[in-house]
């Protein structure tokens, strides 16, 4: 690594990749730099090839229930004494779609 201790490689998407590219993946994977951090994200885990999956631990992410967008997100205009309608707040966590 050139300053910080840490490299992180994002991979999106993961599912897409050849077999081939699978297979040099799989490489890295077995001996990875002790610099180096892999992030693999996929919409269709199933689709990873099983020798991937093992050598990776797995998150499931889900969406984030209205109120609970709606209660951050309160906390966080409180905090930065921001006025905001409820009924803005309502239709902002409703069009964030589950993220925050």
């Amino acid at each position: 690594p050139n300053i910080l201790r840490k490299k992180v490689y994002i991979i999106d998407e993961v599912h897409m990749l050849t077999t081939e590219a699978f297979n040099a993946l799989l490489k890295v994977l077995e001996e990875p730099p002790e610099h180096v951090i892999f992030i693999m994200a996929t919409t269709e885990p199933n689709k990873v090839i099983p020798t991937i999956m093992s050598r990776c631990q797995r998150f499931d992410f889900f969406p984030i229930p209205m109120d609970k967008i709606k209660e951050r997100l309160q906390k966080i205009a409180k905090s930065e004494k921001i006025t905001i309608s409820d009924s803005a707040m309502s239709l902002i966590s409703k069009y964030v779609d589950g993220s925050l």
